[in-house]
């Protein structure tokens, strides 16, 4: 029940404007010799991992019908240097480990012959934040010149999505954001009508499993308050909610069993300031 509802993918309004963005960046480089680049900008838990599944999905869709065009997707950690790079998009393109630790200029070999042979639409990194963390600039610089020689020799886009250090990377490496220079923020939701809307797709989503209605009336303020408008944080509240509901015989989510899975979700430091026992409170009164 509770893994149901965190597979639920919302498409709202920000997801689709970057989704199309993107897409059509692409097709537009696969007639212009024109390197370009997107930068994609969100705090943890908005949904930056699966916003790059859903443009890769849409590519390999369009993709089968040539099988040497493909997308390639990558995450970085906070280890990544030129070297690091260049082995994940290495491994991107299907290459096994090498028996020992292959140099720099071995790896480059390859990952050439790949970009000749398969010609990818598109390169998706995720985490992208970590070329920009710690006091590592000359490093930063490298793995991003790295990326802009492959753009320019090769005519691939890339988009990247990471936090917020993203806004370093103008200053670190301007070649590249001139490359890159498509921006996107993914903010929390507001609360406003966009929140209601994803609220209510979540609701018709779980209708033939649980009765989330409360979170389109009584509910709705509190969970933005609850979660800051974090998508990662609803959905993890929700899947709680919905686990307690599924134990009951009339499978409703309600104020109390979110008010549970609140704490479930975060533990004891919020039983005091529990939005959906306020709530209750006040609609005693």
């Amino acid at each position: 029940m509770g893994e149901q509802l965190l597979n639920v993918v919302v498409d709202h309004a920000v997801f689709r404007r970057i989704r199309d963005a993107a897409l059509d960046m692409v097709y537009s480089m696969r007639v212009l010799k024109n390197p370009c680049g997107i930068l994609i900008q969100a705090d943890s838990g908005m949904g930056k991992t699966l916003l790059l599944e859903l443009i890769q999905r849409e590519l390999q869709a369009k993709a089968l019908s040539d099988r040497h065009e493909i997308c390639l997707r990558i995450g970085l950690d906070s280890a990544v240097d030129t070297r690091a790079m260049a082995e994940s998009v290495m491994f991107a393109f299907g290459y096994p480990a090498p028996p020992s630790r292959p140099n720099l200029a071995f790896m480059n070999n390859l990952v050439k012959i790949g970009f000749e042979k398969r010609k990818p639409w598109a390169l998706l990194i995720d985490e992208m934040q970590h070329v920009c963390e710690g006091n590592k600039d000359i490093t930063a610089r490298a793995v991003t010149d790295w990326l802009k020689v492959r753009m320019d020799a090769f005519n691939t886009p890339v988009i990247c999505a990471g936090t917020h250090v993203l806004e370093r990377l103008p200053v670190i490496n301007p070649q590249f954001t001139s490359r890159a220079s498509m921006g996107f923020v993914i903010y929390p939701f507001a609360f406003d009508e966009a929140w209601r809307q994803l609220l209510a797709a979540f609701t018709q989503t779980m209708s033939g499993t649980v009765d989330l209605s409360v979170i389109n009336t009584a509910a709705c303020r509190p969970l933005h308050v609850a979660t800051g408008g974090n998508m990662r944080a609803l959905k993890r509240v929700l899947a709680y909610a919905c686990m307690h509901a599924a134990a009951q015989e009339n499978r409703v989510v309600t104020m109390e069993s979110l008010a549970i899975a609140l704490v479930d979700a975060k533990g004891q430091v919020v039983e005091q300031s529990n939005p959906f026992k306020a709530q209750r409170r006040e609609g005693s009164k």
